[in-house]
């Protein structure tokens, strides 16, 4: 496993702009032009040796601009923007540093030797040098992935221009842009990717030079289909790569709960010390350990998601057991009980008023006498600080008041 570098990148990117020129612009006929460069070049500068650097961008896979001035066939002689932004992704394919955009002795040094290939429309023409370049371009591509396989440099026939070639082409260029968008998506995330995506990346690059291949073999059928394998590899590739991310956000936030549960300890263990009211800090703390189990437990088994929500249940409960630190649970029951004991008069309201109506109320006055009766062991038990079982005899009593309004 390796990460993938903006090197690679550059790699990439460049075989795009290969493609994007070449589908766009077969057939053609390659007139060679060969460009003296003698100064350094930068922003501003203009000149015929800026035009015929132009030339050569454009004629082998970076283009300046698909249309309007700096397009193949109407380069300016003026070195602006768009111009620098070619440069760079020469100097990114030629391991030039800094890949800055300023044409200077580095970059001279590179480019002395090579020539222009000026498009012009013609009949008759294969286009095979720039076939064949794009071709070396994939090799290269392929050598820095640690691919085996032996790429094919030698291109003898054209493409024939079909009712389809236009929505292969344009295939072509949208899969090539999303395999760069995957690939910056894991260097991105700045960490070695995971098994699965980076299988199913390397199974993209070798579908699109299969593609490729069969597409100057004249075989858009074969192409296509190597095309719509490309497709759903990288979105096997991209889910891998989601995946992946929730895995590591589920470890981590795990591991901050742990971290975060040792510090709520410690600050209730120092809160009882000092004589404050723990109880409730303790049970909701309980309560946060059993949500990190679930976690823990989730994750082992792949549900990231769970893992993820649980964690969070289990952080929001540590803000909650630190909030109750100070806090009596006797007062919470206090309170259930002074509810029940309303709920209570209300029964009884509702069975005084049945029979004043000379309703059958059934067992019902003995009903809420026992739950009286409950609701005053209740009272009891909180007298001696059992809230415990103050609780279960406010729910018990709470059943029966239930029971009762059910006989009429």
């Amino acid at each position: 496993m390796h990460v993938i570098s903006h090197r690679h990148l550059s790699v990439v990117a460049s075989v795009v702009l290969a493609v994007g020129f070449l589908l766009s612009s077969i057939p053609l006929t390659a007139q060679a032009v060969t460009c003296t460069i003698t100064r350094d070049l930068q922003l501003g500068v203009t000149g015929d040796d800026v035009k015929c650097l132009q030339e050569y961008l454009n004629s082998n896979g970076f283009v300046i601009a698909e249309s309007g001035p700096g397009a193949p066939g109407k380069e300016t002689g003026e070195y602006k923007a768009l111009t620098k932004a070619a440069i760079i992704k020469w100097q990114e394919a030629k391991g030039i540093l800094p890949a800055s955009g300023y044409f200077g002795a580095k970059s001279r040094a590179a480019f002395s030797g090579t020539s222009t290939a000026k498009p012009t429309t013609g009949s008759g023409a294969t286009g095979e040098a720039l076939v064949k370049e794009l071709l070396d371009k994939l090799a290269t591509l392929k050598g820095q992935t640690g691919s085996t396989t032996k790429p094919v440099t030698t291109v003898t026939t054209k493409p024939v221009v079909t009712t389809d070639d236009a929505a292969v082409r344009k295939s072509f260029v949208t899969l090539l842009t999303a395999y760069d968008a995957v690939v910056e998506e894991a260097d991105d995330a700045e960490r070695d990717l995971a098994a699965d995506a980076e299988d199913a990346l390397d199974d993209a690059r070798q579908l699109l030079f299969l593609a490729m291949k069969a597409y100057f073999s004249n075989d858009l059928t074969k192409t296509k289909n190597y095309l719509t394998r490309t497709e759903s590899t990288l979105e096997d590739a991209l889910e891998n790569l989601e995946g992946d991310d929730e895995k590591d956000e589920a470890n981590d936030l795990i591991d901050e709960v742990k971290d975060r549960i040792d510090e709520v300890e410690d600050e209730i263990d120092q809160a009882d010390e000092d004589g404050e009211a723990t109880s409730e800090a303790e049970d909701i703390l309980e309560e946060a350990e059993e949500a990190l189990a679930d976690a823990e437990e989730a994750y082992d088994e792949g549900d990231y998601d769970d893992a993820i929500d649980s964690a969070e249940e289990a952080e929001d409960l540590l803000d909650d057991a630190l909030d109750a630190i100070g806090e009596s649970a006797g007062a919470d029951v206090e309170d259930k009980l002074d509810d029940a004991r309303d709920e209570l008069d209300n029964a009884w309201d509702k069975v005084d008023e049945a029979m004043d109506n000379d309703e059958d109320v059934g067992d019902a006055e003995e009903y809420l006498e026992e739950a009286e009766e409950l609701l005053d062991e209740a009272e009891e038990a909180l007298d001696e600080d059992d809230e415990d079982k103050a609780e279960d005899k406010i729910e018990e009593a709470l059943d029966v008041i239930e029971d009762a309004l059910d006989e009429f």
